[in-house]
């Protein structure tokens, strides 16, 4: 017999042993307990007047951590983890599911709110929605948790979209940089002028080259657009699929 078979046999041994002994008071202090009783119940009485309960009428919770406790001390955390664990999920944890998830009035305005503005960043969704950050940030959570949204994570921001598999990986970054209107009207600009330069946009943006360089790096590092070089001269053309996508939403966005 192994050590772990002569463990466990020692471990039910006690339990039932514990269990069988009548005296149970030493496991329960002076063996008295308090419990809340009705007006009713205490006319008469005064705080002197005490009621022995016996082991057997226990709550079954109460009765589990005192024979963990008569074993181990150390028991009374995994016992007492267990039915917090327990009354958690009670409580409404497994409730939320993707069918039950938008009953709740606020999460259905904030799913709704999100389908109706792909590509939304938080602060927009949170004026838009004129709900608080902490309570929308639980609610994005359990949508994204239960599928109901997706988020694209660029550039150390998020964007959330309505998920459904109707968004490819280039439309949700289309629909990110459109909401910049120093994009977008880069992008309107590519759209009627194939292989712009970057003296072409430094004019019509009125910025400088190296905030054109910057903004273009950070559309061809997303593949919105390709970039060349000829000698001393810069080009951008747009990516065939971000073009399909830019021709789609500039009118309607």
């Amino acid at each position: 017999m192994d050590e772990n078979h002569l463990g466990i046999i020692i471990t039910v041994v006690c339990l039932l042993v514990l269990m069988a002994a009548s005296p149970m008071s030493g496991l329960f202090g002076n063996g008295y307990v308090v419990t809340p009783a009705t007006d009713a119940d205490i006319q008469g009485l005064t705080p002197g007047n005490t009621v022995q309960v016996s082991f057997w009428d226990l709550p079954p919770r109460v009765m589990a951590i005192s024979v963990a406790l008569s074993i181990c001390p150390l028991l009374l955390f995994p016992v007492e983890l267990f039915f917090l664990l327990k009354g958690i999920a009670f409580l409404g944890y497994r409730k939320i599911t993707a069918g039950t998830v938008l009953l709740s009035e606020k999460r259905s305005h904030i799913y709704e709110t999100v389908k109706a503005n792909p590509g939304i960043y938080f602060n927009e969704l949170s004026r838009k929605t004129r709900i608080n950050r902490g309570t929308l940030r639980y609610h994005l959570a359990l949508l994204r948790m239960t599928g109901k949204i997706s988020a694209l994570v660029m550039e150390a921001d998020i964007r959330y979209f309505e998920n459904s598999g109707k968004f490819t990986e280039t439309e949700q970054k289309v629909l990110k940089f459109l909401r910049n209107h120093k994009d977008r009207a880069i992008f309107e600009y590519l759209i009627n002028n194939f292989a712009t330069t970057r003296h072409d946009l430094e004019k019509m943006l009125g910025i400088s080259g190296a905030a054109v360089t910057w903004h273009m790096n950070r559309l061809r590092d997303a593949g919105i657009l390709t970039v060349t070089r000829t000698g001393k001269t810069t080009r951008y053309t747009l990516d065939p699929e971000a073009r399909k996508y830019l021709n789609k939403y500039l009118v309607t966005l």
